[in-house]
C-alpha cells in the first residue's frame, strides 16, 4: 500500500518538530505548545542564525511566462524553499537596532566609535550569538516604547536571547571583542527585563535579580583578564578608556557609602562577611562617582553596569538568602538606577528597589535606609535634571557622592 502523503509544516515551531507533531504555526506561541505549556520557538528564527546557508536558487528573470512563474520557487509559500524566507520582523529589528536602540544606550561619540567601526560591524553580522542578542535588545526596546505590542516583541526578544546564550556557550571562540560586546549587551538587556518586567511579588523579583547578577558575573568570567588586551589591541580601546576614566576614584568613600560601611562594621558580622560587604560598597562608590560625573547623563552604562559586573559572589549568596544587610546594600545601588530613571531600560526600577527594600526591612532598619530614601525625596522629578545632578542639600547630590 502506498504511503499517504503528509504535508509537512515547514515553518512550524522547533518544539513541534522535535515531538513530530503538526504545528499550526500560530504566533507568537502555537496551539500545541500553549496546551502543553512548552517553550515555543519557530524554525526560521533558528535557521536564520544557526543553519549554514544553502546555495540560493537562481532568481527567474523579469520576463517570465505564467507557467514558469507558477513552477518557480515562491518565498511566501509553505511548500518550499530549501532556505527560510526573508523575515521582515528581523529586518525591522535590525533597522531599529542601529537607528534607535544603540544610540539610546550610549552617547553619540561612543556610538560612532563602536558601531560605525567596520571591525565591530563584521562581528555583528558574522557571530551568531552577538547578532541574536543585539536583535533581542532591539525587540525589548520596541516592547517598552510600544505598549500595545509589548507581548509580541517580548516573546521574540526572549526567543532570540535563548538562542544567543546557547550559541555563546557552545560556539568556537571568535575573539575577545565579540565576547565583550555580548557580555555588555546581555548585562544591560537582562537588567532591563528584570527591572521593567518584574513580578509584583518582591520575593520573586529578588530571585530574578539574583539570577541576573549570577548571569552577568558568569558571562564576564568567561572574558578572564582580557581588559588590557581589549584596551590596547581592539577598536574598543577609546571607548573603554573613556569608561575607565569615568570609573576612576581616589579610593575615598562618599557620605552614603561611608555611612553604610560604618553600619556594617558596627553590626559585627565577622571578618569574612564584613570584607564581602566592604568590597561591594567600594564597588558602589565607583558606580555613584561615575553616575555623578560630567557626561553621565549622556552615557550611563559604565555607572549602571560597573557594580553588577564586579560585586563579589559571596555578596550574591547573601542576597539570595535575604540577608537584611545585603538588602540595604542593594538599596544603595537603587540610588544609581534612580538617578538614570529617564533611560528606557531602567525606568522606575530604582524607585521600586528602594521602596520595596524599605518596606521589607521595616522601621528597625531605617538608619540603613536614610540615603536611599533621601535620593527619592530630593530627585523626585520626571526625566533628567538640568545640568549634572540636583543638589538639594549642602554636600549631597542625590548619589551619595
Amino acid at each position: 500500500m502506498a504511503r499517504r502523503k503528509h504535508k509537512k509544516s515547514r515553518f512550524g515551531c522547533l518544539e513541534c518538530k522535535r515531538r513530530r507533531i503538526k504545528c499550526d504555526e500560530r504566533r507568537p506561541t502555537c496551539s500545541q505548545c500553549t496546551i502543553s505549556e512548552r517553550t515555543c520557538g519557530f524554525a526560521e528564527l533558528h535557521a536564520l542564525f544557526f543553519l549554514p546557508a544553502s546555495p540560493r536558487k537562481q532568481t527567474p528573470s523579469i520576463s517570465v511566462s505564467p507557467a514558469e512563474e507558477a513552477s518557480s520557487t515562491s518565498f511566501t509559500s509553505g511548500e518550499a524553499p530549501d532556505e527560510p524566507p526573508v523575515d521582515m520582523l528581523h529586518a525591522e529589528l535590525l533597522c531599529h537596532l542601529f537607528t534607535e536602540t544603540l544610540p539610546s544606550v550610549c552617547d553619540n561619540s561612543s556610538y560612532q566609535m563602536i558601531w560605525s567601526s567596520p571591525e565591530i560591524l563584521q562581528y555583528c553580522f558574522k557571530v551568531p550569538y552577538l547578532a541574536n542578542e543585539l536583535l533581542a535588545l532591539a525587540a525589548t526596546h520596541i516592547s517598552v516604547i510600544r505598549p500595545a505590542q509589548r507581548e509580541f516583541y517580548r516573546d521574540h526578544a526572549t526567543q532570540l536571547q535563548i538562542h544567543a546564550l546557547r550559541a555563546f556557550y557552545s560556539a568556537a571562540d571568535p575573539g575577545i571583542t565579540p565576547r565583550f560586546l555580548f557580555s555588555s549587551i546581555l548585562g544591560l538587556h537582562t537588567l532591563c527585563v528584570t527591572l521593567l518586567f518584574r513580578d509584583t511579588d518582591f520575593s520573586v523579583f529578588l530571585d530574578s535579580f539574583v539570577h541576573y547578577l549570577r548571569l552577568h558575573r558568569g558571562v564576564r568570567t568567561v572574558l578572564g583578564g582580557s581588559w588590557r588586551a581589549l584596551r590596547e589591541t581592539t577598536a574598543l580601546g577609546p571607548v573603554l578608556g573613556a569608561a575607565e576614566s569615568q570609573l576612576q576614584t581616589d579610593g575615598s568613600l562618599g557620605p552614603a557609602c561611608s555611612r553604610l560601611l560604618t553600619l556594617v562594621q558596627k553590626a559585627k558580622l565577622g571578618p569574612s562577611v564584613t570584607a564581602t560587604y566592604q568590597h561591594a560598597i567600594e564597588g558602589l562608590q565607583l558606580a555613584m562617582t561615575a553616575a555623578a560625573s560630567p557626561g553621565a547623563w549622556a552615557d550611563c552604562t559604565p555607572a549602571v553596569l560597573a557594580w553588577p559586573a564586579s560585586v563579589p559572589l559571596e555578596y550574591i549568596d547573601l542576597l539570595a538568602r535575604r540577608s537584611p544587610d545585603a538588602l540595604a546594600v542593594l538599596a544603595h545601588y537603587g540610588i544609581v538606577l534612580h538617578a538614570h530613571r529617564h533611560r528606557w531600560f531602567l525606568g522606575d526600577g530604582g524607585r521600586y528597589l528602594i521602596e520595596s527594600i524599605r518596606e521589607s526591612l521595616g522601621p528597625d532598619w531605617a538608619e540603613w535606609m536614610i540615603f536611599p530614601g533621601q535620593a527619592l525625596e530630593t530627585t523626585d522629578t520626571l526625566g533628567p535634571p538640568e545640568g549634572a545632578v540636583i543638589v538639594p542639600d549642602e554636600g549631597y547630590n542625590g548619589l551619595g557622592a
